[in-house]
């Protein structure tokens, strides 16, 4: 019992250590945030140093603790791996899931695949998380993110590429009855445009030239939205023109609404890739994911 009170501060310090918050590590353990505090301060007492300074605001790592910190998680992702290679061996893949995804992708696409998974592994839990903003896999103690468009080069991620999607600039009919049809680019000047959005700015429109280039472009940021299935309720109701990758908005356009705009130039594609903290051993329930994701882009279902 008490190696295991061990570990399990040590994981509670990671956490917190990374998100610099007691209540968010709590929150992804499933546990109070004083139970947290508790489990680092009796860490500390273990190890006879201080490993974060708390203030009222966030906390931060001192150098016996930035230290710590590397190699706790280190080892606790070579735990993790070899308890699952032992359970995959014999036969059972089990244990928490986390999974991070855009959330019109993920509640769309994602999540029927993840459910059918659930099904076939009774023993495997699911912590889904729906974010369109690109988070840090190592520092947010995910396993897995799926995510759009081009990747940083990071040593400590593994990124498997699924394929990529047409990217659609669209927008309702009654809006275009309204504003009109734009013929080119610089007509989408005088449009109201859906833009997605981070922290620090809109999402650009990336679309293909008349000479065959794909281009970066910046259309007026009537609304900015941070949630994808936002952005498409939006749109589908008449606010402007929006962009977004063709899965998101095929049965919609099937149906008629909306209307596909400048066919001749939504020829941009962007890369999906599902991505995972790169560790000695791919986690046996991250690789069952990833390999029926590949499977599924294969028969065109991404």
């Amino acid at each position: 019992m008490a190696l295991a009170n061990a570990f399990a501060g040590v994981e509670v310090f990671i956490r917190a250590a990374r998100s610099g918050s007691f209540t968010a590590a709590a929150a992804q353990l499933g546990i109070t945030k004083s139970a947290a505090a508790k489990a680092v301060t009796q860490l500390e007492g273990r190890l006879g140093v201080k490993l974060l300074h708390r203030t009222t605001r966030r906390l931060s790592l001192t150098p016996e603790g930035a230290a710590f910190v590397e190699q706790a998680e280190a080892s606790l992702d070579q735990l993790r791996a070899a308890e699952d290679a032992a359970r995959s061996k014999a036969g059972t893949v089990r244990g928490v899931l986390r999974v991070d995804m855009p959330a019109a992708f993920g509640r769309r696409v994602a999540i029927p695949i993840l459910l059918n998974i659930l099904k076939a592994h009774p023993d495997l839990r699911l912590a889904a998380s729906f974010s369109d903003r690109v988070i840090d896999p190592v520092e947010e103690g995910v396993d897995l993110c799926l995510r759009f468009g081009e990747l940083p080069d990071r040593s400590d991620i593994v990124a498997r590429r699924l394929g990529s999607q047409r990217l659609l600039i669209c927008a309702s009919p009654a809006y275009l009855a309204s504003a009109g049809m734009p013929a080119t680019l610089d007509d989408l000047q005088y449009h109201s445009c859906i833009l997605g959005s981070r922290p620090d700015r809109p999402v650009s429109w990336r679309v293909v030239d008349e000479e065959g280039r794909t281009k970066i472009i910046e259309p007026p940021a009537t609304h900015l939205v941070s949630d994808g299935e936002v952005v498409i309720v939006m749109a589908l109701s008449g606010f402007g023109l929006c962009q977004m990758p063709q899965s998101l908005v095929q049965s919609h356009i099937e149906q008629g609404d909306p209307t596909v705009v400048l066919p001749d130039i939504c020829r941009a594609e962007t890369p999906v890739h599902a991505l995972w903290p790169a560790t000695r051993r791919m986690l046996p329930r991250v690789r069952i994911v990833v390999d029926e994701l590949v499977r599924q882009a294969e028969l065109g279902k991404l």
